[in-house]
């Protein structure tokens, strides 16, 4: 019995003197650098992009919050994330002004659904961009997203001016 006490004392004793293991930094540096987005994996997104015709561009002209918009999704295109990390009150006020500031010219449900879209993948970029732990391919995905509802504003809006501009001649 004393043998078994012992032993277990010994075991105890021997098992509290060791050090405490290092931790491989080199692992926790390169997951870092595998999870940064770049201008590639951006560019690897697969989609259908319709840019704004003549009469589009001429609509959308004095509309500065899509011009503001159309910019920085050139940028995070780019792999530039900037306008996604503001605060969100600034961000949310710009998407507000973004809808509020729609010219008549283009205003229909049609848009205003889109824009409605198009403001939920903004928001959900938004919040997955100001988020260190979160996959990659989350990012990516509401990046395609985001992506995706911008290019259907663009040709929500190409087929509303388009079908205005048709002179349609009805039967008597």
């Amino acid at each position: 019995m004393k043998f078994i006490y012992f032993s277990f004392f010994f075991f105890l004793v021997s098992s509290c003197n060791q050090e405490p293991k290092a931790v491989d930094t080199t692992i926790i540096e390169t997951t870092k650098e595998e999870q940064k987005i770049t201008k590639e994996d951006i560019e690897k997104i697969k989609y259908v992009e319709y840019l704004l015709s003549a009469d589009s561009q001429n609509a959308v002209s004095t509309w500065q919050k899509y011009q503001d918009l159309s910019t920085n999704i050139d940028l995070l295109k780019n792999a530039n994330f900037s306008f996604f990390k503001d605060e969100e009150a600034i961000f949310k006020t710009f998407i507000n002004d973004f809808k509020a500031e729609t010219p008549a010219t283009i205003k229909s449900p049609a848009i205003d659904s889109r824009i409605t879209v198009l403001e939920t993948k903004l928001l959900k970029l938004h919040d997955s961009a100001n988020l260190d732990n979160i996959d990659k391919k989350v990012v990516l995905k509401d990046i395609k997203d985001l992506l995706v509802a911008f290019t259907n504003l663009n040709l929500q809006i190409n087929k509303k001016l388009e079908f205005e501009s048709q002179v349609i001649e009805k039967p008597y």
